[in-house]
């Protein structure tokens, strides 16, 4: 009965194979990946990144704000009209057209607060469509950091692996943004990284190893 190899190995796991320490490892600089189960955005896709809302979230609330009070300026004019209400002395009477330009101007901002809403929902639903739960191949940045300080802070960067299935959103080799890790990490250490098998046997097969 054959035992399959496994997809990946433990840099201590590599080092042994290879007769080697962790620090001739991390020498060859090969590809290593680690494991996160989170948000994963393009880097240039700026919208649906973290933050990437705030002029439109900030023209909503302006605008949903200015339709309260129209709504309101309509009502107590209206209510005026009828006699129910004396205006105050920052108030004055508006005529017919003043009037309807307050009306238009109170479709406008539901239109546009409709329109504000619509794209703010379709960007939040579109943002959980890009859940990954599997490997990112760690930067050059970050496996230099590991090398000298046996950790570093856990990266809001990393690359789409060489084998990323062509279902993936995002296409291999890109740089990803990585957002809302679970659970939440502060440190990415040697503990946490892999070598992709069909790596090891690739140099191996170059080697002329068995």
């Amino acid at each position: 009965m054959s035992i399959l190899a496994p997809l990946t190995l433990t840099i201590p796991e590599l080092a042994a194979r290879w007769q080697q320490s962790t620090a001739q490892i991390f020498a060859q600089a090969l590809p290593m990946y680690f494991y996160f189960d989170g948000l994963v955005f393009e880097f240039g896709d700026k919208w649906h990144r973290a933050h990437g809302d705030v002029l439109e979230a900030r023209n909503l609330e302006a605008q949903q704000a200015r339709q309260s009070t129209v709504d309101l300026d309509i009502q107590r004019q209206n209510l005026h009209r009828r006699g129910l209400l004396k205006l105050t002395q920052w108030e004055a009477p508006l005529d017919d057209t003043e009037l309807a330009a307050l009306y238009a101007e109170q479709d406008h901002l539901l239109q546009d607060i409709r329109r504000l809403q619509a794209l703010l929902k379709d960007r939040n639903e579109t943002r959980q469509r890009h859940v990954r739960n599997g490997l990112l191949r760690a930067a050059p940045r970050t496996l230099r950091e590991i090398a000298e300080n046996g950790q570093s802070s856990f990266p809001h960067f990393a690359f789409m692996p060489a084998s990323a299935g062509s279902e993936e959103k995002i296409s291999a080799g890109a740089v990803v943004a990585l957002e809302d890790g679970f659970p939440a990490k502060t440190h990415l250490s040697m503990d946490d990284l892999v070598i992709a098998m069909h790596d090891v046997l690739a140099i191996e097969a170059q080697r002329g190893s068995v």
